[in-house]
């Protein structure tokens, strides 16, 4: 018969000294993470009459209703040109975003360069599931 591990007794013996249980603590650090999590998912929207609400939706269920809506595919680039001089990419227009991923509300901004100078439009998309599309037209900005 093998002998009972001894760091585990002893790890019991200075809980129960302590007056709280591994269990116990497990138990407190769940309830107090899914209280955090649950705080965090309201929203204030209008009724009918125009009274304003406070609503709870799960992380969940707001991924499951944004991958339920239309997805595209224009998001891929199927257009590039190639400069035939040098053989690399066009550089008639070429632009970055000073961040990869934003949230709601966050700030982002454009960089573009064109050459000749011309005006130009900028699509903005969403990735995600969007039932096999990889991605949501958000919007679109310029001319």
């Amino acid at each position: 018969m093998k002998p009972k591990n001894r760091r585990s007794s002893r790890i019991r013996a200075s809980e129960n000294e302590r007056g709280i249980t591994r269990r116990e603590l497990l138990k407190g650090v769940i309830s107090a993470g899914t209280a955090a999590a649950l705080s965090g998912c309201t929203w204030v929207e209008k009724d009918s009459g125009g009274v304003r609400r406070k609503s709870v939706l799960g992380k969940a269920d707001l991924i499951r209703r944004e991958n339920e809506k239309p997805g595209t595919r224009d998001w891929l680039l199927t257009n590039t040109r190639f400069d035939p001089k040098t053989k690399y990419r066009c550089p008639w227009i070429e632009g970055y975003c000073s961040r990869a991923s934003v949230r709601a509300g966050e700030p982002i901004s454009f960089h573009v360069s064109t050459n000749p100078p011309s005006s130009f439009a900028l699509d903005i998309y969403r990735m995600g599931y969007y039932g096999g599309a990889g991605g949501r037209h958000i919007s679109r900005l310029g001319p």
